[in-house]
């Protein structure tokens, strides 16, 4: 069974009376985004950084779907998929070494073009595989890369970065990417309002966001619908739609919040959009959490965003309390 990402978020239809994500923009990078000519994005897709379709050796499609879910829980808005932020523009970044290496200098590039480009939200779904040894450790050129688009973009406010905790069940301490003191790493929690036992964890961990959990018998199924390719007919998805969980769902439906936060009020600085963010979280699993006295968490950070609360947070930001990341 797939669920929509309007049924599993509460109050978005009171936050879209508010805002649906206008004026703003996210980039999502990823190994492609492949939505040319998809009814859900019509009129909404901006040039990206590379336009044209990956063939294989013998002139076939190379099908890489995962961009295009993610774009569909962030913004899709047609006929079969409605995602979080639907009047928000896209911005599609391919990183082509995305599909087999996490690391490339390519990496770094696509989101510093990105905020050159015109991103109010960088939406990167993806983590390292495997969080041993070097493999987790953030490179320098993509460091300075989120440094520059942090403290630049978005005409001097910054770009709102979001990072998927990633799969492995792991602290995630060993993940450069995610442990980043700038960008918002996004966990999972299931149906219930518990901790996947897939979902990255640990200090760093800003917030969650509702994901499949294949450990239990009802959200082993919550996955959401969201776009495919174009094309894509012939690899079994229905309508150029599929199914889609785990972290990188959760890092999407942040990111498509994050974007209404933006178009509510787009003079917040990142770190502004951060602590509105935080501040709209509901503390979920009291129980078993952990939460520290600042209210974090390290199975859930900050908590499960409240959608509503958070709109209505950045459209009266002087009430939000900055605290220091």
């Amino acid at each position: 069974m797939s669920t929509s990402v309007f049924r599993e978020l509460p109050g978005l239809s009171e936050a879209w009376t508010v805002t649906r994500g206008a004026n703003a923009v996210v980039a999502v990078v990823d190994e492609a985004v492949d939505v040319h000519d998809h009814p859900e994005f019509v009129g909404r897709v901006l040039r990206g950084n590379d336009e044209a379709r990956q063939t294989a050796g013998d002139g076939s499609y190379i099908h890489r779907p995962h961009g295009a879910k993610v774009a569909g829980i962030a913004l899709a808005n047609g006929p079969h998929v409605t995602g979080v932020a639907p009047e928000a523009q896209l911005l599609p970044v391919a990183v082509n070494a995305l599909s087999h290496i996490i690391g490339h200098p390519s990496e770094a590039d696509a989101i510093r073009w990105a905020a050159a480009h015109g991103a109010d939200v960088i939406c990167c779904a993806w983590a390292p595989p495997d969080l041993t040894g070097k493999r987790g450790r953030l490179p320098s050129r993509t460091r300075a890369a989120l440094d520059y688009s942090i403290e630049f973009g978005r005409g001097g406010k910054g770009c709102v970065i979001i990072f998927s905790a990633g799969n492995v069940g792991r602290d995630i301490r060993l993940n450069g990417y995610a442990s980043h003191p700038g960008v918002i790493t996004v966990g999972a929690c299931n149906c219930h309002g518990t901790h996947p036992s897939y979902s990255g964890y640990g200090e760093a961990l800003w917030c969650v966001f509702p994901s499949n959990d294949p450990g239990d018998h009802v959200g082993a199924w919550m996955t959401y619908l969201t776009t495919a390719p174009v094309g894509s007919l012939l690899n079994g998805d229905a309508y150029y739609t599929t199914r889609f969980g785990f972290t990188s769902a959760a890092c999407a439906g942040i990111a498509g919040i994050c974007a209404l936060i933006v178009s509510a009020n787009p003079n917040l600085t990142a770190h502004e959009v951060k602590q509105v963010l935080r501040s709209s979280c509901e503390k979920i699993d009291a129980s078993s959490g952990t939460y520290d006295a600042r209210g974090h968490s390290p199975l859930y950070g900050y908590g499960r965003p409240d959608v509503v609360r958070a709109v209505h947070l950045a459209t009266q930001h002087e009430k939000v309390q900055t605290a220091s990341v």
